[in-house]
């Protein structure tokens, strides 16, 4: 089997939801609700599980419709608010641009919070054009719950709604905007049931993250991310000039960008760029005075309404040259990003290990700059992390929610001649008293180093 980014490996995170979505229902919203998440991509997926099998090409198929979905709504929104030519080139766009490539395929919330907030938005805009039936206030009410139960950060999504809510009833279309207050009620009455859990959650992540504080170079790296930049493949160039390709794929976003006709479409593009910057923004502003929330993934559901600036308003021939050949060099970056996965082989890694464990082994991950407890739960070769007693506790940030008593060894148990440790650290870091390295072997990164006891 030819390894994709569609087959490969899943790493930690994609791990950790794979093992709490196995768990039913009720145990799922009970762990979640400990952890900093809200519960319904663990629930979609534990159904996906139930009926389709719990194989990697699962998780990333059912990433991938939502990646499609969000695709196809930002498609309804450039054909309501502009043309469906402007639609469609907002659609390759996005589907294309490589950071929102990356997480088509990856085993988390992230393709269905973008799907969530594009709808919401698309139902929203509905509203407030004249087109706000019963169907379309009731998709509304529910896309918006959906991002909400996906991830928190759709709430700045949420807000910048609400203060487009006042704008129009200040200056627009006030009894328009009265029924969309009556919807904002139904929302809030429809997320009651995670507001205790949030509150938690937030005290929680406010006690310690693992985020650092950005600095203005980290907010025009994630716009530059967001834009084209978001797969910096220095090794693929353009020849002769050996310049990257995602720079030059950035620059000519960039051009888009400039000879947009910024004035033509007035409100509209405000409304767009206000979805984009706003939660960026936002977010950036909360990290300088608070706990820093501020992450790239977090917030990719700004990506559609850039994608959208690109395509929309255009200046004849020039700005269509600029968008094709943008188009063009995502393609390739796309290409070599699919076809080239760089996650580390942990289902080789693992059929190794089981046919090289004899009776009597233990296995530990060794706890370097991150564990890999949920992979090897995943590809069943369970191995607790070695916390010597002196090692002090887990952050919650590394999945503590989820972890049993068994998942965490403070000690070696008598008698264990030989253990084996899973690391992707150095080697040399590793320190088990009593037990001296006999073997190792190293897949991509990936590491399992033998240790026999001393005598």
């Amino acid at each position: 089997m030819v390894e994709t980014v569609f087959n490969q490996s899943l790493w930690g995170d994609e791990g950790f939801s794979a093992i709490l979505s196995m768990k039913s229902i009720p145990e799922i919203l009970k762990i979640i609700s400990r952890d900093t998440s809200p519960p319904l991509w663990n629930i979609i997926e534990h159904y996906a599980f139930r009926f389709f099998g719990t194989q990697e090409q699962v998780i990333r198929s059912l990433s991938f419709i939502f990646f499609f979905l969000s695709v196809f709504f930002i498609y309804k929104i450039g054909s309501l608010l502009f043309s469906k030519k402007t639609g469609l080139l907002s659609a390759i766009l996005l589907f294309l641009n490589p950071f929102f490539f990356t997480y088509a395929f990856e085993g988390r919330m992230y393709s269905i919070l973008a799907f969530g907030v594009a709808s919401s938005m698309y139902y929203f805009l509905k509203l407030f054009i004249g087109e706000g039936g019963k169907w379309t206030k009731t998709l509304y009410v529910f896309f918006t719950l959906w991002a909400l139960y996906t991830h928190h950060f759709s709430i700045f999504a949420l807000i910048f709604q609400g203060l487009w809510f006042s704008y129009e009833y200040i200056f627009g279309k006030r009894q328009t905007a009265k029924k969309v207050f009556k919807l904002f009620l139904l929302i809030a009455i429809g997320y009651l049931p995670w507001i205790i859990p949030l509150y938690k959650q937030i005290k929680m992540v406010g006690g310690g993250f693992w985020l650092g504080r950005p600095d203005i170079k980290d907010l025009a790296v994630l716009i530059f991310d967001y834009l084209a930049d978001g797969i910096k493949n220095n090794s693929l160039v353009i020849p002769l000039l050996n310049i990257p390709i995602y720079q030059i794929a950035l620059i000519f976003s960039l051009t888009t960008l400039i000879l947009r006709n910024w004035l033509e479409t007035g409100k509209k593009t405000i409304f767009i760029l206000l979805w984009f910057l706003f939660p960026i923004l936002a977010t950036w502003l909360v990290s300088q005075k608070f706990q820093s929330i501020f992450f790239n993934r977090y917030l990719l559901y700004t990506i559609p309404p850039a994608m959208l600036l690109l395509s929309s308003a255009r200046r004849g021939t020039a700005s269509l040259i600029t968008i094709v050949i943008t188009i063009f060099l995502f393609s390739i970056i796309d290409y070599q990003y699919f076809t080239h996965p760089a996650k580390l082989p942990f289902r080789i890694y693992s059929d190794y290990v089981k046919q090289n464990l004899k009776p009597g082994d233990y296995l530990i991950n060794w706890n370097s700059a991150s564990h890999h407890l949920w992979e090897t739960k995943y590809y069943g070769i369970p191995a607790p992390i070695y916390i010597p007693e002196s090692g002090g506790e887990l952050p919650f940030f590394v999945g503590t929610a989820l972890m049993e008593e068994k998942d965490i060894a403070r000690k070696i148990p008598e008698n264990i001649k030989r253990v084996g440790a899973i690391t992707s650290g150095p080697i040399d870091e590793i320190n088990i008293p009593g037990y001296t390295e006999s073997e190792s072997k190293e897949f991509s990164g990936l590491k399992i180093v033998w240790y026999e006891k001393s005598e």
